[in-house]
């Protein structure tokens, strides 16, 4: 994003920190919101048992989550963990939809990087042999 994109996000956030193993969002839950990951680390998560979670991806500081929300009237498609302690920027989406309209250029980096998650995620479910996965780092907790 420019930095005048970026500006324009940091004004209309708010800053929340998170403790270590806290869940951020979860699966299932209304979404109105997307975090902007400031430090720390997140895992994403697949399945709303805490045993049987599966470990989909893990975020650090420059990622976001939770921007489906923002384009959709549905559940959170996952869990989101915090590994260690965390600060996210949180935009509402609200105040998105007034950014979008100033500065589109935001919506068309969010699809980007959309697009590149469910890449991605293919290419994990075809190695993991599906969404139950092989045990052991893929597990959430």
């Amino acid at each position: 994003l420019s930095v005048s994109e970026l500006g324009a996000i940091a004004a209309v956030t708010e800053e929340i920190d998170y403790d270590a193993e806290s869940a951020v969002i979860e699966e299932g839950e209304a979404g109105d919101r997307v975090y902007l990951i400031i430090e720390g680390r997140v895992a994403v998560c697949k399945g709303k048992d805490p045993g049987s979670e599966f470990r989909l991806d893990t975020m650090g500081a420059g990622d976001y989550f939770g921007e489906m929300a923002l384009f959709e009237e549905a559940e959170r498609s996952a869990t989101i963990r915090t590994l260690e302690p965390s600060r996210f920027l949180v935009l509402d989406k609200q105040e998105f939809y007034e950014l979008v309209r100033e500065y589109p250029g935001i919506a068309l980096q969010i699809c980007t990087v959309l697009s590149h998650r469910l890449r991605h995620l293919h290419a994990r479910l075809a190695e993991a042999g599906g969404i139950s996965g092989p045990p052991g780092e893929d597990r959430c907790r």
